[in-house]
């Protein structure tokens, strides 16, 4: 019997497939792949013609880390949407094939197919966006388990969240709510003060962004703030229209005030952080005008 057992190459490092494919299997996953083998991935070719069993023996393959992913599954379905891989290194944009959830197979008739995995920060998928409501109980869930350096807040004025095309779960949230600085609370500035979303899709946060500012808008909010960390690029903020408006300093005595000691949560980022507003008021006109 002659067996084969797929490879895939993930930031440099080459990974093996934890099952082994017959030369039916592999022939039929060949001509979904109109036998063009994707760019990082191989196939091993192990055993040889007739009845015999044998074992997959190869020091080197049997040394790569193991990687359970299903070349079948991955190339059996078509896309139901369009989608492209967004390279932020060479800038490409390539029509996506077939995908299982971060693993994908890129390319068109004049592109050779290649695999890749969605990363966030070299890859990022292009794909339709759509935002939806959204319960705090739900934003606040998924803030607790995927924001990188913050718990979710106590409460909210609303939250929005994004969905993929074709998928049931959320892209990422956004969450505004009254201005913790009193001194900003004057009734028209909402702070924007969680936006967390899955770095796999590409402008998903500027998007967040965009909803927030509005659906806050169509609230009779006016002003709009946000923070981020300085280490944080801040190019989403940007996109969305806010514009830095200075350093927020730390504070020696952190959350506490002489009249009242506060509970910090284990997930929060100490330190400076930048201020950004967007004031959406129309300016005033200052010329003549007729009586």
């Amino acid at each position: 019997m002659v067996y084969h057992i797929f490879q895939y190459c993930i930031e440099g490092i080459w990974y093996r497939d934890s099952q082994v494919f017959s030369d039916a299997q592999f022939d039929s996953i060949m001509n979904r792949l109109e036998w063009r083998m994707p760019s990082g991935m191989r196939a091993f070719h192990f055993g040889s013609p007739g009845p015999g069993y044998y074992p997959l023996d190869n020091p080197v393959v049997l040394h790569r880390p193991v990687l359970p992913l299903d070349p079948a599954a991955l190339v059996m379905g078509e896309l139901g949407y369009q989608a492209s891989l967004n390279d932020r290194y060479t800038r490409q944009r390539i029509p996506v094939i077939h995908r299982i959830g971060r693993f994908v197979i890129c390319g068109s008739q004049d592109i050779w197919p290649c695999f890749r995995y969605v990363d966030g920060k070299r890859y990022a998928l292009i794909s339709e966006l759509r935002i939806v409501p959204l319960s705090f109980r739900a934003a606040r869930e998924y803030v607790q388990r995927y924001h990188r350096h913050n718990e979710a807040p106590q409460g909210h004025k609303f939250s929005v969240g994004l969905i993929s095309s074709n998928e049931s779960r959320y892209a990422g949230v956004a969450i505004a709510s009254i201005p913790k600085a009193r001194h900003l609370n004057d009734g028209f500035t909402l702070e924007i003060n969680r936006v967390c979303c899955d770095s796999a899709y590409f402008n998903a946060c500027s998007k967040l962004y965009g909803a927030a500012v509005k659906a806050g808008r169509a609230m009779g909010y006016t002003r709009f703030i946000t923070y981020t960390l300085p280490e944080e690029g801040g190019s989403s903020v940007k996109a969305a229209g806010f514009h830095l408006d200075g350093i927020v300093p730390e504070r020696k005595d952190g959350w506490h005030r002489n009249n009242r000691r506060r509970n910090i949560p284990s997930r929060t980022p100490a330190g400076p952080k930048l201020r950004w507003v967007l004031d959406t008021r129309p300016t005033q006109d200052h010329g003549n005008c007729d009586e």
